[in-house]
């Protein structure tokens, strides 16, 4: 087993049920990039196709009965060009090496007008903790980033990755609303230290 698969992300959905609500809505056909055990997959798995390097949560994710594929390569996806109305990733862009390639080809297989949502780490004095950690991104390098791969218009804003104490209670059991929870998790991301960059952009 690998650390991902076993520590990382252990089969859970609680997180990434609250996480796919603020960005997406049923029935959204999605191509999560970086889907360890299926965690967010699971959300409308039959909607949602993930695909990673990691053969260990591909397997977990398969035992859970979830449309995943394991690919050898992330700056390379083997997929045909405008394939995919959404693509999610979180914690991928940190891992690649070639960063302006990775996005290039994520741009390709977005449908036009399609939605990317994709969650990287700043720095902070834990972010080489993870070996595997290559580099961390700011607003400002995320924005160009971004530009440089193509897109013209996007969002790139803070976001506490660790969530904001007690929203999660809160939309859980519907005493507000996803758009309402965006609202705080913007503002929080405006005036507080966050550990997290989110781009939004469309193609």
């Amino acid at each position: 087993m690998s650390h991902y698969s076993e520590q990382h992300y252990p089969p859970n959905k609680e997180f990434d049920r609250f996480y796919y609500n603020l960005f997406f809505k049923k029935g959204n056909i999605i191509l999560d990039i970086g889907c360890s055990t299926g965690n967010f997959v699971i959300q409308d798995p039959d909607n949602i196709t993930g695909i990673d390097i990691d053969k260990d949560g591909i397997e977990i994710a398969k035992k859970r009965g979830l449309k995943v594929i394991h690919q050898d390569n992330p700056e390379i996806l083997n997929i045909e060009d405008n394939k995919f109305e959404n693509i999610h990733c979180r914690h991928v862009l940190e891992h690649v090496t070639n960063p302006p390639k990775f996005l290039k080809e994520i741009y390709r297989v977005l449908k036009n007008n399609g939605k990317l949502v994709l969650l990287t780490d700043k720095y902070t004095i834990n972010f080489w903790d993870d070996y595997t950690h290559i580099r961390p991104y700011s607003l400002r390098s995320l924005k160009q980033l971004a530009f440089d791969s193509g897109f013209r218009k996007f969002k790139v804003s803070s976001f506490p990755i660790k969530g904001v104490f007690g929203i999660g209670f809160l939309v859980k059991y519907n005493l507000i609303s996803s758009k309402f929870t965006r609202k705080i998790y913007n503002f929080h991301g405006k005036f507080f230290k966050q550990n997290g960059i989110i781009l939004e952009a469309f193609k």
